[in-house]
Formats: C-alpha cells, sequence, structure tokens
C-alpha cells in the first residue's frame, strides 16, 4: 500500500536540502578581540617633562624680560634726547663730513706700520677679521655688501640744554653722537667704573646703562680720554661698533661728536679701529714723543683699516671702548683725534 499524501508532507527535494544543511558544520564565530592594557606613563619621564617645559617657559621669560628691558632703556633715552636737544645752525666755515678729504681707496700701510713675520698682527685673522663671520661680531652680523651702502654721514649742530641733565645728574660731561645716530647718548663720569654699567642718567637700575668715562679721567685734559659703553644685543649703546671692521664704513663715517657743556663741540676724528682683550693698558697720558709715536705706530698696525688721520704728539685723544666676544675677556676700541670746531 502506498502512503497516503498530505499537504504536510515534505517533497525529496526538501528533505535532501534540509538533510544537506543539517551537516553541514556550523560556521564558527569570530574571534574575540584582545583588549590592550593601558600602559602607565613612568613618573620619572613624567618628572624630565615638567623640568622641560619649565626649562623652556623659564628662558621664554627671561628673552621677553631682556627685551622689555631694552625698550624700557631705550624709551628713556628717547625721551630724553626730545627734552633736551635743539637743532642749531652750523657755524660758518665748519666742514660737513661728506666734504671731509677721505680717500675713496683704503690707503696702503707705511713701512713702519707693516708688521713683521713674527708678529701675531701680520695675520690677517687676528684683527681684520672679514665683515661677516662670527668670529669677531659677538651677536650681530654684518652683510659685506651692507657697508657700501651707506651715505656719507652728516654730523648735527645741536644745542643741548646742560642746564637741564645736571638738574636730573650733576655726574653728565658731555653728549656723544656718531654712526648716523646708533650713538647718541649723554656721555657721565661717576667715582668709579662700575656704578653707571647698569644705570641710566638718572640713576635707575638698566642694563644698558649710561656711556660713562674713565673715573682717572680729566676730560680732553689728559692725552687719552676712555669712555666706555656695552655692546648691547639689540644694537643699542656701542652695539654696532663691528660696522667699523671696514674702510668703506668708516669712509662714510670718520668721525663722531663730542657735545660739552658752554657751547663746546669737538669732533672725534677716527684714527684706527682696534680688537683686543681685558688685559690691555689702558694709559691716560705718554711719557714721551717716543712712547706717543710707538703707541700710536702700534693701533695703526693693529687696526681694522687704515687712515690718513694727522695725528701730533700733544694732540688729545678720545678711545671708545666695548666688548668684543671673538675670545674670553674680548675687547675692541676705535682711537679717536680730537678736533675742537666750536667754542
Amino acid at each position: 500500500m502506498y502512503p497516503e499524501y498530505t499537504e504536510n508532507a515534505m517533497s525529496d527535494e526538501e528533505l535532501n536540502r534540509n538533510e544537506a544543511a543539517q551537516a553541514a558544520p556550523e560556521s564558527a564565530p569570530p574571534p574575540a578581540r584582545k583588549r590592550r592594557k593601558k600602559q602607565k606613563t613612568s613618573p620619572l619621564v613624567l618628572i624630565v617633562i615638567l623640568l622641560l617645559l619649565l626649562v623652556i617657559g623659564y628662558s621664554g621669560y627671561r628673552i621677553f624680560d631682556k627685551l622689555l628691558e631694552y625698550r624700557k632703556g631705550q624709551k628713556a633715552y628717547n625721551d630724553l634726547r626730545n627734552e633736551v636737544i635743539q637743532e642749531a645752525q652750523a657755524p660758518p666755515g665748519t666742514l660737513a663730513t661728506s666734504e671731509w678729504n677721505v680717500p675713496e681707496v683704503e690707503p696702503t700701510a707705511p713701512p713702519d706700520e707693516t708688521a713683521g713675520p713674527d708678529d701675531p698682527t701680520n695675520d690677517p685673522g687676528h684683527s681684520r677679521a672679514a665683515v661677516g663671520t662670527d668670529e669677531m661680531r659677538g651677536d650681530i652680523t654684518y652683510d659685506p655688501g651692507d657697508v657700501t651702502k651707506f651715505e656719507p654721514q652728516v654730523l648735527p649742530f645741536w644745542n643741548i640744554d646742560f642746564d637741564r641733565l645736571r638738574a636730573i645728574n650733576p655726574d653728565i660731561k658731555g653728549w656723544l653722537y656718531g654712526m648716523d645716530g646708533i650713538v647718541n647718548y649723554p656721555v657721565v663720569q661717576g667715582s668709579d667704573n662700575e656704578y653707571y654699567s647698569h644705570r641710566l642718567l638718572d640713576r635707575t637700575e638698566r642694563f644698558c646703562g649710561t656711556l660713562f668715562i674713565d673715573f682717572r679721567n680729566h676730560l680732553l685734559e689728559d692725552d687719552v680720554t676712555y669712555i666706555f659703553g656695552h655692546k648691547m644685543k639689540d644694537g643699542s649703546m656701542f652695539g654696532h661698533f663691528g660696522r667699523y671692521d671696514t674702510y668703506a664704513y668708516y669712509r662714510t663715517h670718520p668721525a663722531f661728536r663730542l657735545f660739552l657743556p658752554d657751547d663746546i663741540i669737538y669732533d672725534l676724528q677716527v684714527i684706527a679701529c682696534v680688537y683686543t682683550t681685558d688685559r690691555e693698558s689702558l694709559r691716560l697720558n705718554f711719557q714721551s714723543q717716543e712712547d706717543f709715536d710707538r703707541t700710536i705706530a702700534d693701533y695703526r698696525r693693529r687696526s681694522t683699516f687704515r687712515t690718513e688721520v694727522d695725528v701730533q704728539y700733544g694732540d688729545k685723544l678720545v678711545s671708545m671702548w666695548t666688548c668684543a666676544y671673538y675670545t674670553e675677556g674680548g675687547r675692541m676700541f676705535i682711537i679717536c683725534k680730537a678736533v675742537q670746531v666750536v667754542g
């Protein structure tokens, strides 16, 4: 007998499909992801990072504070200039700097100013370093082409209100101008060579200080008067003295101007620019003609350029000193002949 057919009976095809499905292996579940363990930062690393942040923050603060200090000092000097300087007419017959007879080509050194074969100054790198090298410039460098772009400097004639300056500080001695106004400051003289190193004319403490005369000097009565100033990183005070490394700059800036009380004005004609150290002797007076001649010849030989400024025994000299960072205790000075033009 055949089985009775019903609607619920499955066909052979459906039964085969179900059996195949049951025989197939179950698909494996996806592998579980392993959780990474959080690594804790070492306390030592945290301390190092914190210290580095503190150092960076402190360095930034010091830089900002230094820049602010520079600005305060220069603002004080700008305000002082506006208060005490008045333009004046040049006295008749006074030559402007551009009319001075400065040779276009650097003079050659005469035989008596030529270093001997064993003399260290015979090495061109000793004091005649090329402009643009960090070796002599310290914090300020110069493009060798820049110094050829300057126009001849015109030194001003001013009425300086020395009564007002004396009211601020009786130690005032004069006012120095040069380098197209980069140097444009009062000059004082204290009881030592430290006090005004970091004090303004009104005695406010500022890093730039004030230009000051050697406390031992009698201004323009001694054979050599010394004026000291900082080589500031922002170029203020004597900060740009390095420009005098080349004859090209000297040719357009052959002098400074020194204003004194009682309407007396001196031009300081540049003789030489010399690199040295703090071990160089600062002599106020020469013992003899021979001593004078030997010293001037030495300055000319060591100078970064040659000049034809006529200097005679008995002339008054002004030597302006600042730092030079080419060696430990490095210094540089510009030695000038003082020539009275007014008064």
